[in-house]
């Protein structure tokens, strides 16, 4: 005789639901390290690169300002002035 699922799980007993505070604390512990970790990590492989690159464009670009004497300048410049 199959016993239906529905009838054993209706005899288990119910465990008690954790208080609010406690329940919203753990959830908060668990997510909010996970999201420092996440913007720890994006910070360093995205900011900090996106960072080298700019500055290193700029030394080379003051290099460059330094031997030719002169300033090149993007030629997406769009605002039509000539430096």
């Amino acid at each position: 005789m199959p016993i239906d699922l529905l009838e054993k799980l209706a005899e288990l007993p119910i465990p008690p639901a954790p208080a609010p505070q406690t329940f919203d604390r753990e959830v908060n512990k668990r997510i909010n390290s996970r999201l420092i970790a996440g913007q720890v990590t994006d910070l360093l492989l995205r900011g900090f690169v996106f960072g080298i690159i700019h500055f290193t464009w700029a030394a080379l670009g003051v290099v460059r300002y330094t031997f030719t004497g002169k300033l090149e300048t993007p030629k997406n410049n769009r605002d039509g002035r000539d430096m």
